[in-house]
Order: structure tokens, then sequence, then C-alpha cells
């Protein structure tokens, strides 16, 4: 009895261990270079910054509303738990890229140990829990995401909590305010949480049915009343005007142009209300057609393993998919392992969410979408994580040659990855991350009062959020002038003033005459060809992106 207590105390230890090397892992790929890498901050990490700095500093946002729970960006509505979990990271390392980034950075690392938790309960596999929480610790697309103020990521680790405590709720029935707790921040934390998190409680209550029935009456309805009361905003936002984007980016926002299917009609002289029609050109065939195409891509090899997400270059590295090359392999196995053995409901709850995870982004216009889909992680590590145990256990000769033979590529193709992302990704993308707005900044501010009129090109990339952020311009003051100009199709606005700074577009066939002006716009509005002479330009800067080669903005002023 003794030798087993100690065996098991070993065990412990050595598994304890495990778990926090991980852990240290996971911090340090999420921590490290978190300013520089991604080179950038975009616009909407800029305006969750600032948005913070402003709760910290007057109690309200940049609009003056106080305390929201909902923010107002750039004409958007987002929900507003990253801000305020942004506001202790601002208070203690002031108004930069690294608290702007840090709290998704530490979500990432603690969806490391909730991932051990969860393969845990659902497993009863230590060992199997320890490969989840690793892969998870390394996967490239959960780095991604950990590494930029990426709401949903903040979502993602909500939805481990979540969906633990419900497990947990199946021995403990208390566990169950807490799951719904969890469940309904996932709302006040990402916006395509609607969806998302109900598919996850939607297949929790599928597959855990007869326990959920037999659960004692008064936990399902607190637990219940507690979910709608702090959901509550966010489906009062849906019919308050505080939904436009939804309609944007919706895959039903954007049908075919009527002359467009006459043309296709009339090729095959076909008209609408034939069989014909119904088969091959009606509006439900052509939306059914692109929402099975686009949940294709989600799996497809291009996506998980060689390209990434090829709609948005923000959302991947540089010629690298969204898991690494070598997790095909354990992709393949983890799904042999998965239907090998018999089927129970924790396994097809794993392959149900793998199935519907994309639902958010295949109802989308974008042909894939690495943010939308981010729930897909969890049942890919979960399946990756088999994978490599099935490897582990598998029964071939010379077992050692093969899994040293596997650990080597497998680590070739992670230095890839980690090449691409830390190296590359800085060089070769740094135009996609707005790379440039923190540089004018930097150059504009100690001359900004020299210049009755600084003209700064207008653009969706919202430069007025970068001169809030990098200048900390006072809140107060700057909440008393804030103005957006709507847009009219429901999309993002623009602020067209900050003091003495327009944001306004560039003609520089027309601008090139306004004298005493400083203009700051790329090379295409204001071409070096028409714009060297000295005599009557002076070239403040010219700020190139990080290849040294292609020129993000020049800074002229017109004598």
């Amino acid at each position: 009895m003794d030798r087993l207590l100690l065996k098991f105390m070993k065990n412990n230890i050595k598994h304890k261990v495990l778990i926090f090397t991980i852990i240290l892992i996971a911090a340090f790929l999420r921590f490290y270079n978190l300013s520089s890498v991604p080179p950038h901050l975009t616009p909407d990490e800029a305006s969750l910054g600032y948005n913070a700095y402003s709760i910290l500093k007057t109690g309200k946002d940049e609009y003056g509303h106080i305390m929201p729970l909902i923010f107002k960006s750039f004409g958007d509505y987002k929900p507003g738990l990253y801000v305020y979990l942004t506001v202790p990271f601002v208070y203690l390392f002031g108004l930069n890229e690294f608290s702007v980034r840090a709290p998704a950075a530490f979500f990432g690392v603690i969806c490391v140990y909730l991932i051990y938790l969860l393969v845990k309960e659902l497993f009863k596999r230590e060992r199997l829990a320890l490969i989840s929480s690793f892969l998870f610790a390394i996967v490239p697309w959960g780095i991604y995401f950990s590494r930029g103020a990426w709401e949903v990521n903040i979502s993602l680790c909500l939805t481990l909590f979540g969906i633990y405590f419900f497990l947990r709720f199946l021995e403990k029935p208390k566990n169950l305010l807490l799951s719904a707790f969890f469940f309904a921040l996932t709302l006040l934390a990402y916006q395509g949480a609607k969806l998302s998190t109900s598919i996850v409680l939607i297949l929790l209550v599928v597959f855990n049915f007869k326990n959920v029935v037999k659960a004692p009456k008064k936990y399902l309805i607190s637990s219940f009343l507690l979910g709608l009361f702090i959901s509550l905003p966010i489906f009062i936002s849906l019919f308050s005007g505080k939904a436009g984007r939804l309609n944007v980016f919706s895959v039903f926002s954007h049908g075919r142009p009527k002359e467009y299917l006459e043309n296709q009609l009339n090729q095959g002289n076909e008209k609408v209300g034939d069989i014909s029609y119904y088969l091959f050109h009606s509006e439900i065939y052509n939306f059914a057609r692109g929402i099975f195409g686009r949940w294709f891509n989600h799996f497809s090899a291009r996506f998980l393993f060689f390209e990434g997400d090829w709609s948005n270059p923000r959302h991947s590295a540089p010629s690298s998919g969204v898991l690494t090359l070598m997790d095909s392999i354990l992709y393949i196995l983890g799904l042999i392992a998965l239907f090998k053995a018999k089927l129970n409901k924790n396994k097809l709850f794993i392959i149900s969410w793998l199935i519907l995870a994309c639902l958010p982004a295949i109802l989308s216009r974008d042909q894939v979408h690495a943010v939308r889909s981010l729930n897909m992680l969890i049942p890919l590590v979960i399946t990756l994580s088999l994978g490599f145990e099935y490897l582990i256990n598998i029964k071939i000769k010379p077992k050692k040659s093969v899994l040293l033979i596997f650990g080597g590529l497998y680590l070739l193709s992670y230095l890839y990855f980690l090449d691409a992302y830390f190296v590359h990704l800085p060089v070769h993308d740094s135009k996609y991350w707005e790379y440039g707005y923190k540089q004018i900044v930097e150059v504009v501010t100690p001359i900004q009062n020299q210049y009755k009129t600084i003209k700064v090109q207008q653009s969706y990339a919202q430069p007025y959020i970068y001169f809030l952020f990098y200048q900390k311009y006072d809140p107060a003051k700057y909440q008393k002038q804030a103005i957006l100009k709507e847009s009219e199709y429901g999309d993002v606005g623009q602020v067209e003033r900050l003091d003495n700074i327009y944001f306004a577009p560039i003609d520089w066939t027309k601008n090139r005459g306004e004298t005493e002006t400083l203009f700051v716009a790329d090379p295409i509005r204001i071409p070096a060809e028409d714009s060297m002479d000295l005599s009557m330009f002076k070239i403040i800067s010219e700020i190139k992106y990080l290849n040294k080669r292609d020129i993000a903005f020049r800074i002229i002023e017109i004598k």
C-alpha cells in the first residue's frame, strides 16, 4: 500500500512539473517580443487600448458614454469586456502595445491549463491531457490570436471555462452556475460568440440531456437567469441599431446582382420558375453552394497546413497554415483514433463541435476566416492529441526510429513556423498591419504646432485613432470633440478632424498648391516625381515598411 501511495505521489509531482513547464513554454511563445510582433497595432487594437485609457482616466469611452458595456468603434459596436480587461494593464504599464496585447496573451496561457483540465475531464487520461495542453501551447493558430488584441481569444478562454464547469456540473450541480456565468461572459467579450457559444451549449445539452433533465431545478433556473442577466445587454443591442455590421458581413447580404442572374438565364434560354432555374440558378442553391464551399475551405489542406487564412493575411504567418505541416499526420491519426474505438457522448461532442465550429465563419462573406472559426481550434487540438497518443501506442517496428524521425520532422516543421512568424511576418507583412501610422505620429507630434493645417490621408485604417493612442491624447478633451462621420452603408465610419489635423482624401493635383501646409500620404497620393522640387516642397520624412524598400508614407511641407 505504501509503495502504491509513493508511486502515486511521484507521478502526481511529475505531472505537475510537466504542466508547469508547458505553461512556461506557452507564456514564452505568447509574451516574447509582444510589443513588436506583430509589427504594428491594428486600428481595432489602438481603439481598444485608447478606450481602456479613457475609462481609466475619466470613467467614459471616447464618445463620453459612462462605463458602457458595448463600445462604439468606428461606427461598429463591440462588446466591452476586452476594454475593461485592458484597463489594469494600462494602469501598470502605460498606454502602449504591450498593455493592449497582454490580456489576450495572458488568457492564451490560461487556455493551455484549461484544455488540460477539459481533456482530463472528458477522457480521464492524464497523458492525453498533458499532450493536449502541450499541443495547444505551441499550435500556430493559438499563438496568432494570443499575440494581438483579439477579443475572440478571450471568448475562447471563457468557452473553455464554461465547458469545464458544465462537465463538472454533471457531478456537482452547483457548478452549473459557474458554467452559465462564463458562457454568458463570452457574449460580452466577442460579437461572434452569440453563434459560437450557442453551438457549444446546444451540443453539451444534447449529448448530456439525461443528466441535464435530472439536475435540481433550482440550479437549472438560477443558472438560466444568471446567464440571461449577464448577456441581456448584448441581446438588447441587437434590437437597438448596434448590430449593423452583422448585415454587412453576412453572406445573406451579398446576393447576386439582378443583371448577373438575368445574363446567366439568357445564356441557356431559361427563366425564373423553370425546373432548371431551381436546380442550377436559384438564390437558395447559390447560398447553399457558397456556404458548403466555405465549410470545405476550413477543412482544406490549404487553410490548415499550407497557406492559412488567405482571405485575411493578418490572421496567419507567411506561407504557413494555422497548423504546422506535420500536424497533418497527427490529424489523420487522430480521426482514426476518434472513430476506431466505440463512440461515446464525449467523442460525439468533439466530432460534432469540430464539424460545426466554423459555422460563424462560413455564414460570412469571406472564403475563410481564422478569427470567426477559432473555436475549431479546441476540437482540432484534441484530435491532434488523440493522433499523437495513437502514434505513441501504435505497434510498429522499429518503433523508436519511427518516433525519432517523426519528432525530428515535427521540430523542423515547427522551426519553419517560428521563422515565418517571428522573422518573416514583420518584414513581409508589415503593410497588412498598417505599419507607418505610429511613425507618422512620432514625426508629426513634435512639429504639430508649427502648422496651421496638417492634412493626413483619410482611410479605413482610421488614422485619427493612432494620434489619440500614441499622443496619449487627453480623453476628457477628445470626448468634447468626438464626431464620427457615419457610413451610409452601415459599415465603419471615419473621423475627419483632430485639432489642426484634418483627415481627408489627398488629391495631389489640387493639394500641391496649398502653401504652409503639412501633408501626410502614401506615395500614390504624393508621387515622388511630382514633389521633389526643393524650392516648393520640403520632404520631412519618408516612412518605409520593414522590408526597408517600399515607402509607406511621405510627409511633405509645401512652402
